[in-house]
């Protein structure tokens, strides 16, 4: 008489059968990531465009007021009095600039950094800021033209920028990667160069300038000229 077990016909999972498993389940978990992925950074693309809308807006607000635009900020020392507020007149353009964000009331980095607590830490993630030095030096008038000779190029080095745009102040952030991509990667005092353009895998700054046109239009209508 043969006696049957109770496990008869029960048996584990195989080595190979939980590796199939374990892929399956790498697979769809992958599948929910990357759309939460993209739409994390798309929503953070989103909140880094308004803020230069409200830099662009905060700086035309800066000329009518004081008839002027901001000069740099370059203080490294988050104790220092003067951190976050602009250096000068006169500006010192010979070096990279930072958005003056605590003499505009606003946020000093885009959404992808964190505020800076030493000196010797990276400006990684805050504004970079690089204005005409006829636009921070005196008065602004109907005359006052560009003297900077700033120019936009896309990624295949092709001019956005034309004479007819007399660029007059330049901000970008540096993406989610936190360093300038690109041509934002080097500063020239005499020749200022910038990129934009859509993000790819080499380039991911978001660039907004501002040009002599709309700008002059903008302080003509808010009675400054």
């Amino acid at each position: 008489m043969h006696t049957v077990s109770m496990n008869a016909g029960k048996r584990g999972f195989t080595l190979v059968e939980m590796a199939i498993v374990l892929v399956v389940l790498g697979l769809i978990t992958n599948l929910l990531i990357a759309p939460i992925a993209m739409r994390f950074e798309a929503s953070q693309r989103h909140a880094a465009e308004d803020m230069l809308d409200d830099i662009t807006e905060a700086l035309i607000g800066f000329a009518l007021v004081h008839g002027r635009l901001p000069c740099p900020s370059i203080e490294p020392d988050p104790t220092s009095p003067n951190y976050g507020l602009e250096q000068g007149p006169p500006c010192p353009l010979n070096v990279p600039g930072y958005l003056p964000w605590r003499t505009l009331g606003l946020p000093a980095h885009d959404p992808w950094s964190n505020p800076r607590t030493s000196a010797n830490q990276s400006w990684a993630g805050h504004w970079h800021y690089r204005p005409d030095k006829n636009f921070v030096e005196g008065t602004i008038s109907l005359s006052t033209l560009p003297s900077g000779h700033i120019q936009i190029k896309d990624h295949e080095g092709n001019l956005v920028s034309t004479s007819d745009s007399r660029i007059v102040a330049v901000v970008f952030s540096t993406g989610p990667n936190l360093h300038p991509d690109g041509l934002n990667a080097h500063y020239s005092p005499a020749s200022p160069l910038f990129e934009a353009g859509e993000p790819t895998p080499a380039f991911d700054d978001m660039l907004r300038w501002i040009g002599h046109p709309l700008f002059i239009a903008r302080l003509a209508r808010g009675g400054r000229l």
